[in-house]
């Protein structure tokens, strides 16, 4: 069964606009890599551990990992009392992963995403609701200013790089460079470029 589509027409394109413009605005070159925490400042967007919480050794190790009870927490987006955003991000995960998590909460804050609470839901305050199309284009947006398109394909031609030397050199999983490969249809464009 194919996976549905909830991307606006034309979004994809977009979102390879907006990283390759934040790249610009950084002194960055397209292929460059774009760090997560250095775009965070950029937009002025607060970057936090969660050990601000106050919790103490025990709960961390069950929030963010070395603990049976592990929730495999990544990472969230609060407004503050200032009505200011800030992220507040697993430190415990690896590099790639902590890139992956604050691309994709930057990208719901880029995309301006409204937290929704469907009807009969409570969460807490400090919880967010995205709908199935928000966290569709976080996905997107966030893997693209990690790995945008035109970076990728300069990487397995021009760069002639292997996937692994991509993965290491823009802090990226496998998983997240394969991801990269098949949703941005570069395949027949690496075949047409390598013939």
């Amino acid at each position: 069964m194919a996976k549905k589509n909830y991307l606006k027409r034309g979004f994809k394109a977009k979102a390879e606009r907006i990283s390759n413009k934040f790249r610009a605005e950084l002194g960055l070159e397209f292929n460059q890599p774009l760090c997560g925490f250095e775009l965070a400042k950029h937009l002025n967007i607060e970057v936090m551990s969660p050990e601000i919480l106050g919790l103490d050794n025990q709960q961390l190790d069950v929030l963010m990992g070395n603990s049976k009870e592990s929730s495999g927490w990544s990472a969230l987006t609060m407004t503050n009392y200032n009505d200011k955003k800030i992220i507040i991000h697993n430190t415990r995960a690896s590099e790639a992963r902590q890139q992956s998590d604050l691309m994709h909460e930057l990208a719901h804050i880029i995309c301006e995403h409204e937290i929704v609470v469907p009807k009969g839901v409570v969460l807490p305050s400090y919880m967010r609701y995205y709908d199935r199309n928000q966290e569709a284009e976080a996905e997107y947006l966030g893997s693209a200013l990690q790995l945008p398109r035109e970076c990728l394909v300069w990487a397995l031609t021009t760069g002639n790089m292997s996937k692994k030397e991509i993965s290491t050199n823009y802090s990226a999983s496998l998983q997240m460079v394969n991801y990269r490969i098949n949703t941005t249809g570069i395949r027949k464009q690496i075949k047409y470029i390598r013939a």
